[in-house]
């Protein structure tokens, strides 16, 4: 061998020497579980007042209130109208009072007002749906019927609307 030969070969062992000694990279890994619970869960938002105005004796009157549900998705519920806080209302006739007097109405789940919208019970229906995660909106149908007579006055009632789920 050459003694360039030598130098060459001596001049390349020390890096490589040194490439083979250096420390590799070491590592270690572990794992962790990433739970949730998502449970079935409703809320209810009332809209504004179903507003009659004006009755006049012989004429019905009609109005509309939209009312909002927000679910979880996938809940299934039903949303049910109480009969209201009216001296002898059922959830096919309703009572509106100004003091001791009532103005008879009906809520209903569809525009021809020939569903009653109630708990289930006497006649009356709810509505079902399932829950998407936003917010759902219904119209309640309300009727005043023509046959109604009453005495001068504001008439009030209040609803209450439940999400069963």
């Amino acid at each position: 061998m050459s003694k360039r030969f030598t130098q060459l070969a001596r001049a390349l062992a020390v890096p490589l020497l040194a490439l083979s000694i250096s420390p590799a990279w070491a590592q270690s890994s572990a794992t962790f579980t990433v739970t949730a619970t998502v449970l079935p869960a409703c809320t209810v938002i009332g809209g504004g007042a179903l507003a009659f105005g004006i009755v006049t004796p012989g004429n019905q009157s009609d109005g509309s209130v939209s009312v909002t549900a927000i679910c979880t998705v996938g809940t299934p519920y039903t949303l049910s109208l109480n009969a209201g806080t009216g001296t002898g209302a059922t959830m096919t006739q309703r009572r509106m009072t100004s003091g001791t007097d009532t103005l008879v109405y009906g809520l209903y789940r569809d525009a021809g007002r020939s569903q009653p919208w109630g708990d289930g019970t006497a006649g009356s229906s709810t509505v079902a749906s399932t829950g998407t995660g936003l917010a759902q909106p219904f119209t309640v149908y309300g009727r005043v019927p023509s046959s109604a007579t009453a005495h001068v006055g504001v008439y009030l009632d209040t609803i209450t609307v439940t999400a069963t789920y």
